[in-house]
């Protein structure tokens, strides 16, 4: 996945109904653009859990490169994730791209 690195952050942590504690995983998030069937292109913002914050945040603010793995999760759903041990590389000249 290519795209500019807008934010590093550690998402909320809360308690269920159970009793058991959620969230506290570290996320990225990234803006890239998609390329319609139209031609028009369209900017999304995408939320990735990651494991090794500290390679992302010294790129805060540029345009990054990084391995993703894919999911189909249902029908017309599909999930993104960063695989364990990938590490983001500046993106160069290249543009936001998912």
């Amino acid at each position: 996945m290519t795209g500019q690195l807008l934010n590093v952050f550690k998402s909320p942590v809360g308690v269920n109904g159970e009793g058991k504690e959620f969230g506290g995983q570290h996320k990225i998030q990234i803006l890239g653009a998609v390329s319609l069937q139209n031609g028009e292109t369209q900017n999304k913002l995408v939320d990735l859990t990651c494991h090794d914050v500290a390679a992302f945040e010294p790129h805060q603010g540029k345009s990054v490169t990084f391995p993703v793995g894919v999911m189909a999760q249902g029908k017309g759903q599909v999930i993104y994730y960063i695989p364990k041990g990938a590490k983001p590389e500046l993106a160069g000249g290249l543009g936001a791209k998912f």
